[in-house]
């Protein structure tokens, strides 16, 4: 499989981008998924500091992927909300534009596509060809990360919506740890529908648990404390369930990262296999530089050790 590995800023999210890039770079990584967090929450992010980034890109001969932004949420919002939206995609557009960037992250609504209205429906559609638009202008993508309690929280409701807004430049990010929490299908005959929209996978793993004992466990609650402090979140009417869950290291929870691959493998992915791995100081996960290296050799294994399908 001819991909590019890649590694996502969330296990940096309280550290820096120095501190990022040089693992990113040390370790052996092709190119970094930048998070909109920290210092470029909101874009508000000085010409003079997109340039000394662009420099140490450059300096560690990384490729800026995706900005992996908390930007959209149309659905959700006021026309007057989703204004300053678009006014903050801009933003970032001048930022990706600088460091050479090709690929932001937007998000339609965190509303299940079961339950969004077509009011509501026809809003995120909207306000999304909008920002397509602009990014379009830069040859920049607007790419949807499949998400669990959002307009895209399955294959059949991703592609209605890329199709709905039809713009040539706007696409999908599979991430089979959202799509496990729906909990929706994820593996080979998913991949083959998603192949025209697929630009980039989430690589990460959790696994489900019995109740909430675990201390590191986190409940699924269409994930409203931690989203809810970038988006509006709709939940899910008249969700009674509780279902807990803990970061795992790749391939050691609950996804069937073999699935996964021979799925890509069928559809002959070329685009980016990006590490979105989690966790915190003081759980029994790594942290930092030693779970990007631990990543990094698990990815390794699993692209090695995959069995092809005989079926094909």
């Amino acid at each position: 499989m001819k991909a590019t590995i890649v590694l996502g800023g969330n296990m940096y999210d309280d550290s820096t981008i120095e501190h990022f890039l040089k693992d990113a770079a040390d370790i052996g990584y092709e190119g970094v998924e930048i998070r909109g967090v920290g210092e470029l929450k909101d874009g508000h992010i000085s010409q003079e500091r997109a340039e000394q980034i662009k420099g140490l890109l450059d300096g560690y001969k990384l490729i800026p992927t995706n900005l992996s932004l908390f930007a959209g949420g149309f659905a959700c919002n006021t026309d007057e909300e989703n204004e300053a939206e678009v006014l903050k995609w801009e933003r970032y557009l001048n930022f990706a534009s600088t460091i050479g960037c090709g690929m932001m992250r937007l998000n339609p609504g965190f509303q299940h596509s079961d339950e969004v209205s077509k009011e509501d429906f026809a809003r995120a559609v909207k306000w999304f060809q909008k920002c397509a638009d602009l990014a379009n202008e830069r040859n920049i993508k607007a790419v949807i990360e499949m998400h669990h309690g959002t307009l895209c929280d399955t294959a059949e409701s991703s592609i209605a919506f890329v199709e709905a807004v039809g713009r040539s430049n706007v696409g999908l990010i599979l991430d089979p740890v959202n799509l496990y929490q729906v909990p929706t299908e994820y593996g080979i005959e998913t991949i083959k529908r998603l192949k025209p929209y697929l630009y980039n996978v989430h690589i990460k793993d959790i696994v489900e648990l019995k109740g909430d004992q675990y201390p590191w466990a986190f409940e699924y609650s269409d994930y409203v404390p931690h989203i809810g402090r970038y988006h509006r979140v709709i939940a899910k009417k008249n969700n009674n369930e509780e279902r807990y869950y803990c970061h795992r290291l790749i391939n050691q929870g609950g996804i069937d990262w073999y699935e996964v691959f021979r799925g890509l493998e069928q559809i002959e992915y070329s685009g980016l296999l990006t590490i979105e791995s989690v966790s915190k100081p003081g759980s029994d996960l790594p942290v930092h530089t030693e779970l990007a290296q631990q990543c990094y050799k698990d990815l390794q294994h699993l692209l090695t050790t995959i069995k092809p399908n005989v079926n094909v």
